[in-house]
């Protein structure tokens, strides 16, 4: 009898994604010193490589009706690590310009979106109880977040040993593991169910409650809220002589406070009610970004600190808010997905907190041309005169969804977690460009 290996692989899927963070401080470097992007275009560059994870519905949908020998997970899987490791190839050996990096990131990230898709439909099927599946997410979110963190240093330390190129060659490697693990899962040649676009959208009518409908609000405005883009790593890269090395640090130091802060919301704070969860939460992270602009208004001389002390003790501090912030937003989306179309109403709720991302990006992108920051190039000096205001309103637009809450249902992240843990997965990328901001994509 054959050893069927499929959940034991799973979340190696994962842990590969993961470890994918080892050219996130490359990214960094290569988009300023190499391709001499501004801080716009960086900011951009974020924006599109969202697209991949925005249209997440229609994998779902190609990956059900459309089999490939039969089959509707393997070949896509397998599919999913060859863009991947495509999209890092041509940044390794091909990208020259803005629209060369945009066509490589937006293939990486449908390698990575698509296995993200595939994988959960797996984790689906191959689950005979809600109890396996929580189990079975639960290791898929540590393995990632345990992919992320090994390669954290190595990110920054690879940059200056052997250079950037082949660290995404490096890298290029890792998501051909997907495609091996691919060939080596289980999976029985199945049926096609026939598909009905009626059916479907009387059931996405009957499920727009007006819970679901408030929630999207707030979902989207809380993604979409401004960020200072690849701003503050300039400023840190030309003002603080921060070098790759150091950036490795801060994404160390930051992928350990993250499971910390998994660890702190699991037991301290699963069973507050969201609409004081997130309450508190946007307080916390408009008081705990403040440390950013202490590292533009020098708050380290008066505190005796060099600024990489000070640095450090900032991500240290706002490391567990990544993940204690993004946590109460699956529990939310798991908890207001109506019977019987969970799976399709989560990947729309998870495509419009993507795309709110995408208009976070332009939106940081715009506050940096409204205030002329930018990084010195051949004619013109750098000029960060004005990356305080930049900084002042990325973090007080984490307000803007307060009104909001009092809309939201009145649960309890305890009721959604403890019992299966069943909310789908999430993928972490490092914004292109900006290692020491990390954010969540669904």
């Amino acid at each position: 009898m054959k050893r069927d290996f499929t959940n034991f692989l799973i979340p190696f899927v994962y842990f590969i994604a993961g470890t994918t963070g080892l050219a996130s401080v490359a990214s960094t470097f290569f988009y300023k010193e190499n391709l001499h992007l501004t801080i716009q275009q960086v900011q951009i560059l974020g924006s599109i490589s969202i697209i991949p994870w925005s249209i997440k519905p229609l994998y779902g949908l190609l990956s059900d009706r459309q089999p490939i020998f039969k089959l509707r997970r393997k070949p896509y899987l397998f599919l999913s690590g060859l863009f991947g490791c495509g999209g890092y190839l041509l940044l390794a050996l091909w990208v020259q310009s803005f629209r060369e990096a945009m066509l490589a990131l937006i293939l990486s990230g449908l390698g990575f979106a698509l296995a993200d898709v595939i994988v959960d439909g797996i984790v689906a099927e191959s689950s005979r109880s809600q109890q396996t599946a929580g189990k079975l997410q639960s290791i898929c979110r540590g393995a990632i977040m345990t992919g992320a963190l090994l390669v954290a240093y190595a990110s920054g330390l690879l940059v200056e040993m052997i250079g950037i190129r082949n660290v995404y060659l490096a890298t290029a490697i890792l998501p051909l593991f997907t495609s091996l693990f691919a060939i080596l899962i289980t999976e029985p040649p199945g049926t096609v169910k026939q598909f009905s676009l009626r059916e479907t959208w009387q059931n996405m009518r009957l499920g727009l409650t007006p819970a679901i409908l408030w929630s999207s609000v707030f979902l989207f405005i809380w993604r979409a809220t401004p960020n200072s883009g690849g701003s503050l790593s300039y400023f840190m890269i030309d003002e603080l002589q921060f070098d790759p090395e150091f950036f490795g640090r801060l994404s160390l130091i930051g992928n350990f406070m993250g499971i910390v802060g998994v660890v702190i919301f699991r037991k301290f704070l699963i069973s507050i009610s969201l609409r004081k969860l997130l309450f508190w939460i946007m307080i916390a992270s408009v008081v705990l970004s403040l440390p950013s602009i202490g590292l533009v208004y020098r708050w380290y001389e008066y505190l005796g600190m060099s600024p990489k002390m000070f640095a450090m003790a900032d991500t240290f501090i706002t490391g567990p808010l990544t993940e204690i912030a993004f946590l109460p937003l699956l529990v939310l989306v798991a908890r207001i997905c109506p019977k019987g179309i969970e799976a399709t109403m989560f990947a729309l709720l998870a495509s419009i907190m993507n795309i709110g991302l995408a208009v976070s990006d332009l939106g940081g992108a715009w506050l940096v041309s409204i205030f002329d920051v930018h990084q010195a190039t051949d004619t013109i000096a750098a000029n960060y005169t004005h990356i305080d205001k930049v900084l002042w309103i990325a973090i007080l637009s984490s307000f803007l969804p307060m009104p909001l809450l009092r809309f939201l249902p009145d649960i309890r992240a305890a009721e959604e977690i403890l019992p299966s843990d069943t909310s789908p997965s999430a993928e972490v990328q490092e914004a292109p460009g900006m290692p020491s901001e990390k954010r969540e994509i669904v």
